[in-house]
């Protein structure tokens, strides 16, 4: 799977409703939910996970991204890498950057109640916690 088609999977999925823990694409995603479901629209499995709360807790959001993925640096962000934010101190959200210069960012937002595309503005910029290569990513 290459960066372009992992991205180009999600921006499908654009205007899908927000579902915590949904993995039905056009019905309804979560963020976890997106990337599991444009990976699989790949060809190429990510792990999941079911069960969790919208409250991340010990830490487990941000090892099971870890577990996945390699970090890399914010310069070295390509399309189809992965972004994790915090809203309050434990990473709990996750969007896949489709372009580069500006960083734009497709994600399942809940605040608005749908997958949305939108940049690393400075409001994203202050939540981000980590930038991820998925293992096996071309």
């Amino acid at each position: 799977m290459t960066g372009a088609e992992f991205a180009s999977a999600a921006r499908t999925m654009l205007g899908t409703p927000f579902h915590h823990q949904g993995r039905v694409p056009g019905i309804g995603l979560d963020c976890a939910g997106l990337a599991v479901c444009a990976a699989a629209q790949c060809g190429h499995t990510i792990s999941d996970r079911s069960g969790y709360g919208r409250i991340p807790a010990h830490n487990l959001f941000a090892q099971c991204i870890a577990e996945q993925c390699d970090p890399i640096a914010l310069p070295d962000v390509r399309p189809g890498d992965l972004l994790s934010f915090a809203f309050r101190l434990e990473p709990q959200h996750v969007a896949i950057v489709t372009a580069i210069d500006p960083v734009m960012l497709i994600h399942a937002l809940k605040d608005a109640k749908r997958v949305v595309k939108n940049s690393l503005d400075a409001t994203w910029q202050g939540r981000l916690r980590g930038v991820w290569r998925l293992r096996g990513m071309t």
